[in-house]
């Protein structure tokens, strides 16, 4: 990589988002085991010559990755989930290898549509109840969010990261749901791969935005939760097209950042997020 391309690279990305990268390098790297506290918000600061807004950030957003566990008045430690971290490798070793947005929708495009049949397929009443309760999660925490940031016009990147665990809860009940020993491993550090992809909003409202999200999500909820396979492929499959600007702006964004895609949300046959 030629060293303007990296800087440009690199302005494209808040200190937070850097500095909570940078500590999820190390804790991968074995600096701090499971259970060990990582160093204070101010040695953090400090350390990284950074304000303590901008540790409390990172933190959120390692909290968010599963990587570390916040206890108030006590300290931040390092948690021992093993598929958090093999998520985290796993999208870092793609940077690396110069991956773009574009090859983790791609993949999804292949995989999720059968995964949604065979959760219609075997999903139980219990599975079936706690998709819906991770859907509704889902649409608060994104209601939510989507309210607080509409008028900035773009989310921060604790927001981002509050909107995409509520996503991997809802994605992983699917997963977990199709009683597949793989899928169910392997949902947790998949899913971590997918990053926020930004459209023009067309001169939508926040309601109507929230709504347009609501209506996509619900679709491949109710087909799973009918039971019935066919619909649940036929809905993965109509959801997973996207026009050619998208596309396009998608293998231009490395893997993990956020993909601005030149379009209306009208222009949008897939979802969001």
């Amino acid at each position: 990589m030629e060293p303007d391309n990296f800087s440009s690279n690199l302005r494209r990305r808040t200190l937070a988002e850097q500095m909570a990268d940078a500590l999820t390098e190390a804790i991968l790297a074995g600096h701090w085991a499971a259970g060990q506290a990582l160093p204070t918000e101010p040695e953090l600061a400090a350390q990284f010559a950074v304000s303590r807004a901008v540790v409390r950030d990172a933190t959120r957003m390692l909290v968010a990755r599963g990587l570390v566990d916040a206890q108030h008045g006590r300290g931040v430690f390092v948690t021992g989930s093993p598929l958090a971290a093999f998520g985290d490798a796993l999208l870092l070793a793609l940077r690396r290898a110069g991956a773009t947005v574009w090859d983790v929708e791609r993949f999804e495009q292949m995989v999720l549509p059968e995964v949604m049949a065979e959760a219609a397929r075997r999903a139980t009443d219990e599975e079936v109840a706690e998709i819906r309760r991770a859907a509704e999660t889902y649409h608060a925490t994104f209601a939510e969010v989507t309210g607080q940031s509409w008028d900035r016009g773009e989310l921060t990147p604790a927001e981002r990261e509050r909107v995409m665990a509520a996503f991997r809860d809802l994605y992983g009940a699917f997963f977990a749901a199709t009683h597949n020993a793989l899928w169910a491993l392997l949902a947790e550090p998949l899913l971590r791969l997918r990053a926020p992809r930004s459209w023009q909003t067309g001169g939508m409202t926040a309601a109507e935005f929230i709504a347009h999200e609501r209506r996509l999500i619900d679709a491949r909820v109710e087909a799973i939760t009918a039971r019935d396979p066919a619909r649940a492929r036929e809905v993965g499959r109509s959801l997973v097209v996207l026009p050619p600007e998208a596309e396009a702006a998608m293998r231009a964004t490395p893997v993990g950042d956020v993909a601005s895609i030149p379009l209306p949300l009208s222009a949008q046959v897939r979802r969001t997020f």
